[in-house]
């Protein structure tokens, strides 16, 4: 049987050569369809009680895990220079594609009651335009009367200060978002480095986008890693560049295979 199979291949080794190559080419053009997934893992079946329950809560309450946070802690917020640029780093955070709404200090609202219509309303703590420390001042204290906003949005304690970035929900679960908190981080670092600041990044999106970003350089190492390896490998034990080579593309066709063969069967 084996001898029979032998002469086959050599009879007909050219046919099965090109043929080999045809079915790896379709394999490695269906390999390069294959994506990665941004999307949270599930780790129980769609007909899990709890699972069917949190998809509720999501629909009655929003989206979740789309809040990155960026907190800085100093003293010295409410002078008006340190103040000026930290709004203008929330105005340059808001042009960014991707993040729909921003709460912090400088966005601060109140409340009042309106007499007239019998609604409360709301009114900016911070005004657009602030062109002296005393009128700074005179915000800030008022703000800090807010308890809505103690421990929330600042700790009197220790002195420290958070914004809350919203990131647009279908952009999170797609491979933008590297984009997006990168911009993010460029325009943190042009703030931190204009105020010697150090500012702390915190929040799913930024946690999920940055270990996606490590996975993915570290599969290519390792890829890198393992082919250089075993190549040397061969090398050393066949003694000969050919068949150490010969080898290595038989590895590779068996991954084009595999990574081909996850795409055509979904």
């Amino acid at each position: 049987m084996w001898q029979k199979l032998g002469h086959f291949i050599l009879r007909f080794r050219v046919v099965l050569l090109v043929l080999l190559l045809l079915v790896t080419a379709g394999m490695g053009y269906l390999a390069s369809k294959v994506e990665l997934s941004y999307e949270f893992t599930r780790a129980i079946p769609l007909d899990n009680p709890k699972y069917q329950a949190y998809q509720h809560f999501r629909e009655k309450f929003g989206e979740d895990g789309n809040l990155l946070v960026l907190g800085v802690q100093t003293d010295q917020l409410f002078t008006l220079s340190t103040f000026e640029a930290y709004r203008n780093w929330q105005r340059r955070l808001k042009t960014i594609t991707g993040v729909e709404d921003i709460i912090s200090v400088p966005s601060a609202v109140a409340l009042y009651k309106d007499t007239l219509s019998e609604r409360l309303k709301a009114y900016p703590v911070f005004p657009d335009t602030i062109r002296s420390q005393q009128a700074l001042d005179s915000a800030a204290l008022a703000f800090r009367q807010l308890p809505f906003y103690k421990g929330l949005l600042y700790n009197p304690t220790t002195q420290v200060y958070l914004m809350g970035l919203r990131i647009n929900k279908e952009l999170m679960n797609s491979k933008e978002r590297v984009g997006v908190v990168d911009a993010i981080e460029q325009a943190t670092d042009t703030f931190a480095n204009a105020t010697s600041l150090t500012v702390h990044k915190s929040g799913l999106p930024y946690i999920r986008t940055k270990v996606a970003v490590m996975i993915q350089n570290e599969m290519r190492f390792f890829l890198l890693a393992s082919v250089i390896l075993s190549a040397l490998i061969l090398l050393a034990f066949f003694r000969s560049f050919s068949a150490m080579l010969l080898s290595i593309v038989v590895v590779g066709i068996g991954v084009i295979w595999s990574v081909g063969t996850l795409q055509l069967f979904g």
